[in-house]
């Protein structure tokens, strides 16, 4: 496009809305009896964009669902017209939005290459010559001549990427383009980008996923409601969403500090039929609930003080009780368990109700969602007055870089051996 470097993206004042229908009518016979319109609101996708992006840059789009981030890169690829501003490209444009998108289910894999490939403006010939590569890259081989119909959700992937991918374009639109691919081939899509990235190709990709995030992109757009809310370096602007995520203003107002805790039911949840729930009840726990620096909270940044409380009663006096609690992650693994017997604090006896409450200062914790075990054993262990199994779940937003649901945190350092290195020690 005249105007603007090859590989550059330029938008100004980009505005799109949708028109939400709250109810339609269904046949003419229903039209005519209501006489009247059906009501309907605008929708803003996007609001006043505003948007540079160098060639060679590789840009990342995070928000939540619904805050305008796949409307934008629709806009770029030409689906949706701006109803306000400009979009200028420099140079060819490739897409991959929605899985099977471009894609004709009756045709089969090998013609909807050549479908593909003339829509973005290849000739037969070249098409022809691309061909083997992008079914080699595809590992599709022997079903190329499949129908597209009959393609799992990632054998469409490996064919959608594979031909997005080497058409060559100078600007690269990927929607969650990796999210159903299984690791290996995801491993191979990095690559390939990588390798797009060093011929100097324009990279724009939506992720929810921060690792895919930091590890693409060298900068990164936050989208709120259709607004960019923040722009910069990866690490930067992935904290401002955690922190978004995490607080409380973008979440259902949390329960006042002194409010009633999550009840534990005698039947149902907690009591005798439930399967998280097990142990002679001779102290049962009867509420509980998770803590976090601005109250009761299932969402937290990593660092942030957490306190696990529960209400425990007895009927009657019961010795030596072990109150404890685990940590886990979703898939069962544990990170984390302790009880009062462990960390040295005897309690001789219970008789009626009682507030046990464990605080964590900073929660070593990074980003995931992790899952709270209940429990209240005899002090030797021997006896289970009441275990309640994963009870409570919380999720842990990253406030640093990195992967992983530990914090780790540290710092690198690189030194050569013009700088008088000595060699390691051997080990032992």
């Amino acid at each position: 496009m005249p105007g603007i470097e090859v590989g550059a993206i330029r938008l100004r004042g980009v505005s799109r809305t949708f028109r939400i229908l709250h109810e339609r009518n269904l046949t003419l016979k229903e039209t005519v009896l209501r006489r009247r319109r059906t009501r309907a609101t605008e929708l803003w996708a996007l609001r006043d964009i505003d948007l540079d992006v160098a060639p060679g840059e590789s840009l990342g789009v995070i928000g939540q669902n619904g805050s305008g981030k796949s409307t934008l890169l629709k806009v770029l690829a030409g689906i949706f017209a701006p109803q306000a501003g400009t979009v200028e490209i420099g140079g060819h444009v490739a897409a991959m939005l929605e899985l099977g998108a471009g894609f004709h289910p009756d045709f089969s894999g090998r013609e909807n290459v050549y479908m593909n490939g003339s829509i973005h403006g290849l000739s037969e010939r070249e098409i022809d010559r691309r061909l083997p590569e992008i079914i080699e890259f595809s590992e599709l081989a022997e079903f190329i001549d499949m129908p597209v119909k009959t393609y799992s959700s990632g054998m469409q992937l490996r064919l959608a990427f594979a031909i997005s991918s080497h058409v060559n374009p100078d600007v690269l639109l990927l929607d969650e383009a990796l999210a159903v691919g299984d690791e290996a081939f995801q491993r191979k899509c990095y690559g390939r980008i990588a390798d797009f990235r060093r011929t100097g190709g324009t990279l724009v990709f939506v992720s929810h996923d921060p690792a895919a995030i930091e590890r693409i992109c060298d900068r990164v757009v936050f989208i709120i409601d259709g607004r960019i809310v923040a722009d910069g370096p990866p690490g930067d602007v992935l904290a401002a969403y955690h922190r978004y995520l995490a607080d409380d203003v973008a979440a259902p107002p949390p329960p006042e500090p002194d409010a009633p805790l999550a009840p534990v039911s005698d039947s149902g949840l907690g009591g005798r039929d439930d399967p998280r729930a097990w142990g002679d009840r001779q102290v049962r726990i009867t509420e509980a609930r998770l803590v976090g620096p601005n109250g009761p909270t299932d969402r937290l940044l990593g660092g942030s003080p957490l306190t696990i409380e529960m209400v425990v009663e007895s009927e009657g006096p019961v010795e030596t009780p072990n109150f404890g609690i685990g940590v886990h992650t979703m898939e069962g693994h544990p990170i984390y368990g302790t009880n009062t017997r462990i960390d040295s604090l005897p309690v001789e006896v219970i008789d009626g109700r009682a507030v046990v409450r464990f605080a964590v200062e900073a929660i070593p914790l990074h980003e995931g969602r992790f899952a709270v075990t209940l429990a209240v054993l005899s002090q030797d262990e021997s006896v289970v007055h009441h275990w309640l199994d994963r009870w409570l779940e919380f999720s842990v937003f990253s406030r640093v870089t990195g992967v992983g649901p530990v914090d780790l945190s540290g710092r690198w350092t690189v030194s050569f051996a013009t700088e008088g290195v000595a060699a390691l020690p051997p080990p032992g």
